[in-house]
């Protein structure tokens, strides 16, 4: 399949329109799947599809919740909320990322990521180290009194495919000096700022799966069959979330299914992410289109 640049700025465009229109949904007292399902569905109505489930993250988590088949959050007037939206056209994706603090109390913490991408997209070129972008990101957030989460970090991105392979650090990492940006890349950029410890750790909830590529010849039902056919057919190998798949199996028979098809490699689950000292986390995040000339901000 051939890249059509067209194609990714127009789900940038999609991207940052929904991204900017969750500001006003995020309110105090609002259902996180009541943001999620209506933010999914404008990327639709926009002309695009999620490229990812909404992220909606919340305090301390840093990445990977969005509202299950049986679990959901309520937003409190004292949280911070990270929407992270992806948007897809013909596997051509676009990945951007805002907090909005309901508090008003942590503007600083706000600012540390914000200022850190902000500084980067000005520095932002052909053939850039790696080392380059981490060493600005860790000094723009900890000019302010906080510390870069060091291991969440922005990534490459494929055609259909979110993480490409491509670690784009959060801090100064001197092993990657050398390592730099080729032109015709995709990237995103996306500083997590914390008050913790300023590392992630995993929780055993999960809620966005994708599929491996894998596929057993023997040992699935018909109805687990069903229902990856139709996971392959829909999504591919983008992440999805079984809230998508409410409508095609009752909940008890779908979270079985999903157990089992995890269990056989089939797919792989993200787990949660929170701050491993429970602290707040806040993100921001572009995506990047690098050519042999110039950098083009897609988001």
């Amino acid at each position: 399949m051939s890249f059509d640049i067209n194609k990714l700025k127009l789900s940038g465009r999609i991207a940052s329109t929904v991204r900017d229109y969750s500001i006003k949904l995020v309110k105090p007292g609002v259902r996180a799947s009541e943001v999620c399902e209506r933010l999914e569905s404008y990327i639709i109505e926009l002309g695009g599809y999620p490229a990812f489930p909404c992220n909606f993250s919340v305090n301390s988590v840093a990445a990977h919740y969005t509202p299950g088949l049986s679990d959901d959050v309520i937003v409190s007037e004292r949280d911070i909320v990270k929407i992270d939206i992806g948007v897809h056209i013909d596997g051509h994706i676009a990945d951007t990322a805002i907090t909005i603090d309901l508090s008003g109390e942590y503007g600083k913490l706000i600012e540390a990521s914000q200022r850190a991408l902000e500084t980067v997209t000005s520095i932002m070129k052909p053939y850039i180290s790696l080392y380059e972008i981490g060493r600005t990101i860790e000094s723009e957030i900890k000019a302010l009194g906080y510390k870069p989460i060091r291991n969440l970090s922005g990534h490459n991105i494929g055609l259909y495919v979110v993480h490409a392979g491509l670690s784009i650090p959060n801090y100064a990492d001197r092993t990657l000096y050398y390592t730099r940006i080729p032109p015709n890349t995709i990237i995103a950029i996306e500083p997590f700022a914390t008050n913790g410890r300023g590392q992630v750790k995993e929780v055993l909830q999960v809620n966005i799966y994708s599929y491996t590529g894998r596929k057993p010849k023997i040992g699935l039902t018909s109805k687990e069959n069903e229902i990856l056919e139709y996971i392959i057919g829909r999504y591919k190998t983008l992440p999805f979330t079984p809230r998508w798949l409410k409508n095609i199996s009752d909940q008890r028979e779908l979270e079985e299914i999903i157990r089992t098809l995890r269990t056989k490699g089939v797919l792989h689950g993200y787990p949660i992410l929170i701050e491993a000292g429970n602290g707040l986390v806040s993100q921001f995040e572009h995506t990047f289109y690098i050519t042999e000339n110039e950098v083009i901000v897609i988001t």
